[in-house]
């Protein structure tokens, strides 16, 4: 019996000790990349709850779709800024873009500002037109979960803003705490390969 007990004991705190801890615990490097977008507080905007899938950061992270890094030889320059490291760049595309699970987020990842939840299949549909024509929430924004990469040494995340008269603004955050604190170490626009 007591040999019973000591593997109840010893099973639940071999799995925990195993888990990897696949996402950040808080939302402030986020928060610390919107204060730097200027996005007014004391206005409502629009956020789509929904997060956005993070193969959108590893596609503008790796300059296109899938896990293969293809540079264009007519275009030398590294829009990463060397942040691209083959191993690295695998084992966060082989730990991050096959989640599919939906996530949404909350009101309370974000308690500087005054986002309104839209589901983000009713983003600029007619309803969604009619809901908000007069009130000046004419954009939309969506972000992603955060990913670790290199190590835990970065976060990346997808932040995009759409706009009701049509266009995007898309591109792939990332950012490290230096000091205690969030900085940005570059942000990489959508279609810059």
């Amino acid at each position: 019996m007591t040999q019973l007990k000591k593997i109840f004991i010893i099973i639940p705190f071999f799995i925990f000790s195993c888990t990897s801890v696949k996402y950040i615990e808080d939302y402030e490097p986020i928060n610390v990349f919107l204060e730097t977008q200027k996005i007014d507080k004391n206005k409502k905007h629009i956020l789509q709850v929904d997060k956005a899938p993070n193969k959108r950061a590893l596609r503008i992270f790796n300059g296109e779709e899938g896990a293969e890094h293809i540079v264009d030889p007519t275009d030398p320059i590294d829009y990463t800024d060397g942040l691209f490291v083959e191993k690295h760049w695998k084992k966060i595309y082989g730990q991050y873009a096959q989640d599919t699970i939906k996530k949404y987020w909350k009101k309370e990842d974000f308690p500087e500002y005054d986002f309104i939840l839209e589901d983000g299949k009713g983003l600029f549909k007619y309803d969604f037109m009619v809901r908000y024509i007069g009130t000046g929430l004419e954009d939309a924004i969506l972000i992603s979960e955060p990913m670790y990469y290199m190590n835990k040494k970065y976060i990346m995340f997808y932040y995009s803003k759409a706009y009701s008269t049509g266009g995007v603004k898309s591109s792939t955050v990332i950012m490290k705490k230096e000091k205690e604190n969030w900085v940005i170490v570059r942000v990489i626009r959508d279609n810059v390969y």
